[in-house]
């Protein structure tokens, strides 16, 4: 998806800022460009269509701060991605046409740049890659699918060109996704790839390409020695953090057959990194959420879990009880009565009435509390999927 923050990144603005407070303006998708060049007729911009990115110089207006404000009003309220207005005749943007942009949510921007011929072929130019980087992603989600060694090797090599003996996959993300233009996070990690390639012998190929609201590097080796491996890796990882404010997961180096894997690692030590707050995480320092990870990836485990669950929910739904949430801080707090009861502001003996409760329900009326305690362990374990950062 491209958004607003995409486009105002493209070389084309040379100086762009907002006109006035519009929460949100660098999140909303564009899906089209086009050129404002003319006043509003009868129909007040009917072929304008929400998702577009307007550029004007408002040239039909000059002088006119009426006509220019019923224009910028008239695209506002057809809730365009964003109207961006080129300072070339100093134009007038009246309050309520600022008012109109942070009511309505469209952010209306001031800039200096190209012409809008430029801008445009720029944007449309961006727009189709990201077609092409859908493309890519949808192959990401095939290599996750299923796994055979051969299909891995193979679905790796159509996507990145690897033909080194191993891969490494690291998963890269804005800190702030809203204002952040993700296209030129991907263009400055190619850039990053490129010159570690350049600097390190051992490795054969490297390649990024956009996943969802993400990045992806993957760096091939030719199999050298552990010592390079480990001192190239913390190389690559001190480059990619200085690109900017980043988060990164950083999935372990493995046969070019089991490369799905360390896309999976990555991810969940993605998940990991955002959710604690961290610039980087590892999938060898993971410890619970690597086994999070690795159960989450299991339908039989998934399944089985999910029932144990359900229980509690429907109990919950039938009684106006709060068994399953219950059941679950236990779970984080392994098995620790008080702490599950302070996560869920309540007193320990009504977390422990809710316990007894919850064993009855799961048929387990019967079972010492500490086999009930890593029963919910296993229940709720793969509660959360790293991998997708759901």
């Amino acid at each position: 998806m491209i958004t607003v923050a995409d486009i105002i990144a493209l070389p084309a603005f040379e100086r762009i800022e907002l006109a006035a407070p519009c929460a949100g303006a660098g999140a909303r998708e564009v899906r089209n460009v086009g050129i404002l060049d003319l006043a509003p007729d009868e129909q007040a911009y009917a072929d304008y269509l929400p998702g577009e990115f307007i550029a004007s110089n408002l040239g039909f207006a000059r002088d006119n701060a009426a006509l220019a404000e019923a224009s910028l009003l008239a695209l506002i309220r057809r809730n365009v991605a964003a109207v961006a207005v080129k300072n070339v005749y100093h134009p007038h943007l009246s309050e309520a046409v600022r008012s109109a942009s942070t009511a309505l949510g469209v952010p209306l921007y001031l800039y200096e740049g190209a012409y809008h011929e430029v801008l445009a072929y720029q944007a449309l130019d961006l727009i189709r890659r990201d077609g092409e980087e859908s493309d890519k992603g949808r192959m990401v989600d095939a290599l996750l699918a299923a796994h055979d060694s051969q299909g891995t090797r193979t679905r790796l090599y159509q996507l990145t060109g690897a033909m080194g003996a191993t891969l490494q996959c690291l998963a890269v993300a804005p800190r702030n996704a809203d204002e952040c233009s993700l296209y030129a996070a991907l263009d400055a990690l190619a850039g990053v790839l490129r010159a570690f390639k350049a600097d390190w012998a051992s490795v054969d190929t490297v390649f990024a390409c956009r996943y969802h609201d993400l990045l992806l590097a993957f760096v091939s080796y030719a199999q050298p020695p552990a010592s390079v491996r480990a001192a190239s890796e913390a190389d690559l990882v001190a480059r990619i953090q200085r690109i900017g404010p980043l988060r990164l997961g950083v999935g372990e180096e493995g046969p070019l057959s089991d490369g799905d894997l360390s896309v999976r690692e990555a991810l969940a030590a993605l998940k990991t990194a955002r959710t604690e707050g961290d610039a980087v995480a590892c999938w060898a320092d993971l410890h619970h959420d690597a086994f999070r990870a690795a159960a989450a990836a299991s339908r039989l485990f998934g399944r089985t879990a999910a029932f144990h669950r359900a229980l509690l929910e429907e109990y919950d739904a039938e009684n106006d009880a709060e068994l399953a949430p219950t059941a679950e801080a236990l779970a984080r707090a392994y098995g620790d009565v008080r702490a599950a009861a302070e996560a869920l502001h309540q007193h320990p003996n009504t977390v422990r009435y809710r316990l007894r409760r919850a064993k009855a329900v799961l048929g387990m009326p019967d079972a010492p509390d500490r086999e009930f305690a890593f029963l919910l362990g296993l229940v709720f374990l793969d509660r959360t999927n790293p991998l997708l950062g759901s």
